[in-house]
């Protein structure tokens, strides 16, 4: 009688274990209004993750960029392109990236970016999406484009113009660093330009960008300039809740805000053109004041 007294108890016991169905319809309820709350924030982490997937593909450029220069006795890869002409695919041009974003038979050709007759890092770097920033949806004739990011107007050697006023191997020559709008015809007098790592001694590599998302209205050649003047010739990226990736030649990467709206907000081109050029930001410019100082320095 004792042990049907105990086993009817452990029955009893075992019972109250279960759910009833009102508690399992409290309990989904439940679940259903957590995830509620919890999908707006979940949505809101994809820019940041954008943001990282920016940075980790400027990193991988920097990186085939400094393999590069160990490779050829520190002598930074050309940064040198024609920026509205058709560019022989031969391999008698050839550039940090080959190809203009003016031009759809380039704008839309992951090929060229992994061809290492044409593009110089592709040597090192096999992956052309590093090439384009995640939040880049900016498109060309209806096709995205594949590129986002240029470089250093300031860095780089010779290799389009050795054909005109310049020797191939030596370093860029510098024309919209200034002074005053441009500066057209040989060297630049008055700004330094960098063929080698070892020549960045003002600013130092840490202080130097080279690789920088572009504003996809003046993206064109690979190229980006930044003038030491009171102008704005190119536009930096905007992807990032008006910020930009940015890689500097020590390696190390980062994300950078820009604060002036004149900057945020550059006027269309009409054609893959200039519809202005150059544009004068007012003064004082804080975009301006922060890209300079890490773009050139007085010869």
């Amino acid at each position: 009688m004792i042990m049907k007294t105990a086993d009817r108890l452990v029955l009893e016991k075992n019972a109250d274990v279960g759910f009833t169905l009102i508690e399992l319809f409290v309990v989904i309820a439940t679940v259903a209004v957590l995830a509620a709350l919890l999908l707006p924030a979940l949505a809101g982490t994809r820019p940041n993750t954008q943001s990282f997937q920016c940075l980790e593909n400027q990193r991988q450029l920097i990186l085939a960029w400094q393999m590069y220069a160990q490779d050829n006795n520190d002598i930074l890869p050309p940064n040198d392109f024609p920026w509205t002409a058709v560019a022989p695919r031969d391999g008698s041009v050839k550039n940090w990236v080959f190809g203009t974003e003016y031009l759809p038979l380039d704008a839309i050709n992951t090929a060229i970016l992994v061809n290492p007759q044409l593009t110089l890092l592709a040597l090192y770097n096999t992956n052309p999406a590093t090439y384009k920033c995640p939040a880049d949806i900016s498109t060309i004739q209806g096709h995205p484009r594949t590129r986002s990011v240029s470089m250093n107007s300031a860095v780089g050697t010779i290799w389009y113009s050795a054909s005109t006023t310049l020797p191939a191997g030596g370093p860029v020559g510098g024309g919209w660093l200034g002074p005053g709008i441009s500066y057209i015809g040989g060297m630049n007098p008055t700004y330094r330009t960098y063929g080698k790592i070892t020549q960045m001694t003002k600013p130092r590599p840490s202080m130097t960008w080279i690789i920088m998302d572009e504003n996809p209205a003046t993206i064109n050649d690979a190229t980006m300039y930044i003038s030491m003047a009171q102008i704005l010739v190119d536009y930096p990226g905007k992807y990032h809740n008006c910020a930009a990736g940015i890689s500097f030649a020590d390696g190390h990467t980062e994300m950078h805000r820009w604060v002036d709206a004149f900057a945020q907000n550059p006027l269309p081109f009409a054609t893959g053109g200039p519809a202005f050029y150059p544009p004068v930001p007012p003064v004082p410019c804080l975009d301006l004041a922060w890209l300079q100082p890490r773009t050139s320095a007085l010869r």
